[in-house]
């Protein structure tokens, strides 16, 4: 994670706070086999999603001695676009096929996702966890954990120098964080689930 300012002091310090974000999910996941009438059969999904997401309005926040005074952070709102195919898989004795189903790509929207920011020390910003529940696609199937938590895993705390948020000639702030997670399937279902999520938050000093 970084900081770049640019601008000028004070403490208490009021800034306009807006988050812009964006997450991508990479799958490849088979269901465990289930066994009918003398076949097993499984369905294979692959695809990926990119969720861009933001603030709808900048948030007014205060940070006395370093430390940003608990607020909640919102609305924000976004779109999520799935694009992949699914392949249902049959082995019947010695028979074995797999039929693919080609998906359209969705785009899905959301609107009024709310979280929250708090200070653990000076010249830090935690940011609280996000939750939407978007409209279920079954083409390609989504695994459970991405419909779960489509926005990905929120980066840890966010620095800054505390003499960044003092000093009034420091007039923008852009902090930047990332952050990933990976589920790995097995012994029964097959495959991974990749999530990298990607933050811009800015700070924009208000004039007292």
């Amino acid at each position: 994670m970084c900081c770049t300012a640019a601008g000028a002091a004070g403490s208490p310090a009021s800034f306009q706070l807006t988050i812009v974000a964006t997450t991508h999910a990479d799958w490849d996941h088979t269901t465990a086999p289930v066994e009918a009438n003398g076949c097993t059969t499984s369905e294979r999904s692959q695809g990926s999603l990119t969720v861009n997401f933001r603030t709808r309005r900048p948030v007014r926040v205060s940070f006395v001695d370093g430390r940003i005074t608990p607020v909640g952070m919102g609305p924000l709102d976004g779109t999520a676009t799935l694009a992949g195919p699914n392949t249902l898989n049959q082995v019947c004795g010695t028979s074995e096929s797999h039929t693919p189903q080609s998906c359209a790509k969705s785009i899905r929207t959301f609107r009024g996702v709310t979280t929250h920011a708090s200070s653990t020390q000076p010249g830090s910003i935690k940011l609280g966890p996000l939750r939407v529940q978007l409209r279920a696609i079954d083409c390609p199937r989504e695994p459970v954990e991405l419909r779960r938590d489509p926005l990905g895993p929120v980066p840890g705390p966010l620095k800054v120098a505390t003499n960044t948020l003092s000093h009034t000639r420091f007039t923008h702030i852009t902090l930047t964080a990332s952050a990933s997670r990976r589920f790995k399937y097995g012994p029964l279902e097959q495959g991974t689930l990749q999530q990298r999520t990607f933050w811009r938050v800015t700070l924009v000093r208000v004039r007292p």
